[in-house]
């Protein structure tokens, strides 16, 4: 005696990328769950950011040469600070371009440490400028308020700071909180990208379980 269970499974090649795409399917999924476009997501966001934020840091070494040049009335901090800064930059953009353009390699794990979304970071920074602030205001002497060169100072370092803490914190956090949103529209308007992701749906095959290709 047979039993019918049912229709079996669809394999994964055989059901078209934009269902693993939607974003229907990714809302009724745990956010927990493992999927190929999940960890192509998560690998893609990371490098990006890390890559931005070498962009941002290049920036910034500009920004400083500038700052330093204003400060100390002499144009030497420039080109010492602002040419490695611009080199760190456009290294930085071909490498973003290439990690934005191809497919990741999953098993190269990239460890992301800081913050992984925009609001997280925005917390983080600000955590660390109302400690700078604070440690200002308490270490200070009473007349340092009173000194508008020491104010000056001190908002030039606060500015710089800030500019630091985007580059380097809420950037690529941005980034790394938007992979899934941002791995969809590529592969809605690109066509050549999405290309590799349907060579990459019609030959994958989970070599640990039996996890899906998505949802994304």
């Amino acid at each position: 005696m047979s039993y019918q269970t049912g229709p079996a499974p669809l394999p994964h090649a055989a059901r078209p990328l934009d269902y693993w795409l939607s974003t229907e399917l990714a809302a009724i999924t745990p956010a927990g769950a493992r999927s190929r476009l999940r960890e192509i997501a998560d690998a893609r966001g990371s490098s990006m950011g890390a890559w931005a934020a070498g962009i941002g840091m290049g920036a910034v070494l500009i920004l400083l040469g500038v700052i330093l040049a204003i400060r100390w009335g002499t144009l030497v901090p420039v080109p010492s600070l602002g040419l490695p800064g611009a080199a760190i930059t456009v290294l930085c953009c071909v490498f973003y371009a290439r990690a934005r353009d191809r497919l990741p390699r999953t098993s190269r794990l990239i460890v992301n440490r800081g913050p992984g979304s925009l609001r997280s970071a925005l917390s983080f920074v600000g955590f660390i400028l109302l400690v700078f602030i604070g440690l200002f205001a308490l270490t200070a002497k009473p007349t340092a308020w009173e000194d508008p060169a020491l104010l000056q100072t001190l908002v030039t370092v606060l500015a710089f700071l800030v500019c630091l803490l985007v580059a380097a914190i809420i950037v690529p956090a941005t980034i790394v909180g938007r992979s899934s949103e941002s791995l969809r529209s590529k592969a809605a308007n690109d066509p050549r990208f999405r290309a590799l992701l349907e060579q990459d749906l019609a030959t994958w095959r989970d070599p640990y379980g039996e996890a899906g290709y998505g949802p994304l």
